[in-house]
């Protein structure tokens, strides 16, 4: 008899630089210098099993949305993008019936050697910091790209706002530069999608005259990235390392 229960045990974690829900890229791929490692489990298997990946640009990570386990799943979803909700099953929303995703990610690289057990560096995440790992395939353009697929209600065209910097949140940058190189690059790839929870976008929509001087803040690794909405764009008024915050 078919059972329709199913116990999976992850193959490891990923360490990536979103410490918290705002500000994850709402789709893979979408920030370049968004990083991270996947450290496998220690199991003799797994070298075997990792044999010829490096041949791949690109894998596909299935994955568990950990912070929606034990929550009760929505059959309607708020969207991001439209005023309308939308079928769980319409949308990538992490409160589904049961707590899987699947992303594409770029593999950069694979670390037989490292201590802490065998890592997979990836970019374009869009995966909060410590994710359970179920699988790893590989993307294959072939089978996985469909020229001919629509978007259905979800709109293609990416908005992106104008990221402007203050003399002092660049002296921090440039003070970190050889320690977090790209950290520059990440925090505006963040910033031009407007971070912020679909409410928030929708009640104070960056450009519109009401929103102008509005203030908000981020972690991303362990900096609070402070920043207002200014003359229809986005202005990074101040970073705070958290590691040396008194």
């Amino acid at each position: 008899m078919m059972t329709d229960t199913f116990t999976f045990k992850s193959i490891g974690i990923l360490t990536t630089p979103f410490r918290e829900k705002f500000g994850v890229p709402r789709q893979s791929l979408m920030m370049s210098e968004a990083k991270g490692v996947l450290t496998l489990h220690k199991d003799v298997s797994i070298p075997s099993a990792l044999r010829n990946l490096e041949q791949f640009s690109h894998i596909w990570i299935v994955f568990v949305f950990h912070k929606s386990l034990n929550k009760p799943w929505h059959p309607l979803i708020d969207t991001p993008r439209i005023a309308e909700k939308m079928g769980v099953f319409a949308t990538r929303s992490p409160h589904r019936p049961n707590c899987i995703g699947m992303s594409a990610l770029k593999l950069d690289r694979v670390d037989l050697e490292a201590p802490e057990g065998i890592q997979i560096h990836v970019s374009g995440l869009d995966l909060l910091d410590g994710t359970p790992v179920l699988d790893i395939k590989p993307y294959v353009p072939y089978a996985d790209r469909i020229d001919e697929a629509n978007s259905g209600w979800i709109l293609s065209d990416i908005q992106r706002h104008a990221v402007s910097w203050s003399d002092e949140s660049l002296a921090f940058l440039s003070a970190r530069e050889e320690e977090q190189a790209g950290l520059k690059l990440l925090i505006e790839q963040m910033l031009e999608l407007d971070p912020r929870p679909t409410s928030q976008r929708r009640a104070s929509p960056i450009g519109a005259r009401e929103s102008e001087g509005l203030r908000f803040a981020f972690r991303v690794l362990d900096f609070d990235v402070k920043w207002i909405i200014q003359n229809g764009g986005i202005y990074v008024g101040n970073i705070v390392d958290l590691k040396t915050k008194d």
